[in-house]
């Protein structure tokens, strides 16, 4: 039969028997069903045969992207044994510590001390007017030394005008109680107009302070600090911390130069020269204005927040990098310029990691160059006072924290100072 040809053709076990069921009934031909999966796969191997002829006919390599996902799998290993070894060799700290964060489309700028200006001025007058009007003390002192010359510092011809109206129109109320805002207005006029031709300055009017310490019953340790008895101001301060021993002996503190035998001794010229700025930077004052500094490591109650302030106040223009870049940051930055910004100053506020040598290619690039969105500058001060903390760190127990800080207050300045350099050249 027709079936029994086609099976002898397959290979198949085909019986003719009929056999029959139980009640009598006969049952057709049966298959096996590993039979039947080994003729599929003989199919299926089959038209792949014909598929890889028909695809060399055709020039076209059936393996192509195999191979290409091959070398994707063997090159991902690669990589991963990569960062594998460099994880242990250099830690996640270190690794971590060195991801870039410069990004010049989060640059602030601050420069609008004009307008902070004419804001404390009206302040300053509307306290006086307060106190005058209601008899109500207050807290405001209307010959503060340091609230006029930062005032001083910001003036311009609008300002001056301002304080002209406003005295005439304080003048024309008749109003007895009103004279000691008039004075004061007319006072602020007349300082004002003439520092308009004298550069901002930065003098230093905070108070002399000297360390306390308590130790409790309880073994607590308290510091604070308190005015200086003896030295009421940063003049007499100076004067004192220049004067040496009765026996002659360089001051505590002082210069030294080298002599030619090798041997550093005690200048008197070098530290006079020392002390003489210090008293003017105390009495007269000194500016900065028309210079640029670079701040690193400023953020709130370090020492670098504190020299960006005496820069702005003294009219320089301030590039000032944080790596801890947000909202909150920005608004430290912004009102430290209000506090401290003066007439000409700038403050420019980017996100950067010292710990990366991207950003301070990034950096450097951004203020040499020439771009309209770029600064342009030719930096006069450099100020590097990123850190970061290793404590606890020993010779037995240096790890990747370390290394990190060592590229961060060592090995990185000398890289920014290099790129700057030849920034320059």
């Amino acid at each position: 039969t027709v079936a029994q040809a086609y099976a002898a053709h397959t290979g198949i076990a085909y019986s003719a028997t009929q056999a029959s069921s139980a009640d009598g009934a006969s049952q057709g031909p049966t298959v096996s069903s590993a039979e039947l999966k080994k003729v599929r796969l003989r199919e299926i191997e089959h038209i792949q045969q014909q598929i890889a002829v028909l695809a060399r006919y055709a020039g076209i390599d059936l393996r192509s992207d195999g191979r290409t996902a091959e070398g994707y799998q063997t090159g991902a290993q690669q990589l991963q044994t990569s960062v594998d070894n460099i994880t242990a060799e250099f830690g996640d700290d270190l690794i971590a510590g060195v991801q870039p964060r410069f990004d010049a489309r989060k640059i602030r700028r601050f420069d609008s001390c004009w307008n902070w200006a004419r804001q404390d001025a009206y302040e300053w007058i509307q306290q006086t007017i307060a106190v005058c009007t209601t008899g109500v003390a207050s807290d405001v002192d209307v010959s503060d030394e340091a609230r006029l010359q930062q005032l001083q510092n910001r003036a311009d011809v609008q300002l001056v005008q301002m304080l002209a109206g406003t005295a005439k129109i304080l003048g024309a109320s008749n109003n007895d109680a009103l004279q000691p805002a008039i004075q004061l207005t007319q006072a602020l006029h007349d300082a004002c107009k003439d520092s308009l031709d004298q550069e901002p300055v930065y003098r230093e009017f905070s108070k002399p302070m000297q360390p306390e310490t308590h130790v409790q019953s309880t073994g607590e340790v308290k510091y604070t600090e308190k005015p200086r008895p003896s030295e009421r101001s940063w003049a007499e301060y100076i004067q004192h911390m220049s004067c040496g021993d009765l026996d002659n002996t360089p001051p505590l503190m002082h210069l030294r130069e080298q002599t030619e035998s090798g041997q550093w001794t005690y200048s008197d010229m070098y530290s006079g020269a020392y002390f003489s700025g210090l008293n003017s930077i105390a009495t007269q004052g000194i500016s900065f204005a028309g210079k640029t500094a670079l701040v690193t490591g400023c953020g709130r109650g370090s020492i670098g927040a504190e020299i960006v302030s005496s820069l702005l106040a003294g009219g320089a223009k301030v590039l000032a990098t944080t790596s801890s870049y947000s909202r909150a940051t920005t608004l430290f930055f912004e009102n430290l310029y209000r506090t401290h910004g003066s007439r000409g100053s700038e403050l420019v506020v980017v996100p950067f990691n010292q710990g990366s040598v991207q950003d301070i290619e990034n950096l450097v690039s951004h203020v040499y160059g020439k771009s309209g969105s770029e600064l342009n500058w030719n930096l006069d001060y450099v100020f590097p006072f990123a850190a970061v903390s290793d404590i606890g760190s020993t010779l037995t127990n240096l790890g990747s924290r370390s290394e990190l800080a060592q590229r961060v207050i060592l090995t990185n300045v000398l890289r920014l100072l290099g790129r700057i350099k030849a920034a320059k050249e």
